[in-house]
């Protein structure tokens, strides 16, 4: 009787270990995946409020950026791979940072390109001037990496970034097994498009008025024009970071 007793309280004690060994490797996963698109201070505040459960999907009004190294493909067929990869890491390494320093979300890499966007999974009133100061913040870090390829004569690198707000739906979007929380709708494609258009009009950054007009007048912008923009049945007026005295256009 005495080693039946032994015996159970053995396997409740390896089934309760069992659990909390699962309740950690589970906490442990969601940790890793917040960190993978969120800063962590919006992390912290995913974990506080829904245990750092992302939400299937919601409608919000998000600012998006997209960004893209100008010239990679032609450039990287003169590397070798492994040189390809390394500074792919360090420019995302470079410009996730800048996304995470503002609360902005990593929505995916695109090759040599990267999407991200503020004011979701948690609201930022002022998503429009973090999305802006996150764009002039890649561009120092650019010029920082450009300096140190200098030195050992590599090539400078040159990136375009298109800016816009909009509606998106904001989810955790794909099959079962591969889930990757991103955004989706009309505002993502503009800001691609935006950022394509930036080679053809000489300018690293370009912001749409729907973008402009939620900034404070405070911030510089100069007027780039009314531009085709595909997809979009009217063309749209951007602007670029500008000088002082400008301000947000219509």
């Amino acid at each position: 009787m005495l080693l039946f007793f032994a015996t159970w309280i053995g396997a409740y004690v390896g089934r309760d270990r069992i659990r909390m060994v699962q309740r950690v490797a589970v906490g442990d996963a969601r940790r890793r995946r917040l960190q993978r698109y969120f800063s962590p201070g919006v992390g912290e505040l995913l974990e506080e409020q829904s245990g750092g459960e992302l939400e299937l999907g919601q409608e919000c009004e998000v600012t998006v950026i997209f960004t893209d190294i100008r010239g990679f493909t032609a450039m990287s067929e003169g590397m070798e791979s492994r040189d390809v990869v390394a500074l792919l890491n360090a420019y995302h390494a470079r410009m996730v940072e800048a996304v995470f320093r503002h609360g902005g979300t990593l929505d995916k890499y695109i090759g040599d390109g990267l999407m991200a966007y503020f004011n979701a999974p948690v609201e930022q009133p002022d998503h429009a001037e973090r999305a802006l100061k996150c764009a002039l913040e890649m561009e120092q870090e650019l010029a920082i990496l450009n300096t140190e390829r200098s030195w050992s004569g590599k090539q400078q690198l040159q990136m375009g970034i298109g800016i816009h707000s909009g509606r998106a739906i904001v989810g955790d979007i794909g099959a079962p097994q591969r889930r990757e929380f991103t955004a989706i709708g009309e505002a993502v494609n503009v800001a691609s498009r935006l950022e394509q258009l930036t080679k053809s009009l000489d300018v690293d950054v370009l912001i749409s008025s729907a973008t402009a007009r939620l900034l404070p007048e405070r911030l510089p912008l100069t007027q780039v024009g009314e531009h085709a923009v595909r997809g979009l049945a009217k063309p749209l007026q951007l602007l670029s970071p500008g000088k002082p005295g400008d301000g947000p256009g219509e």
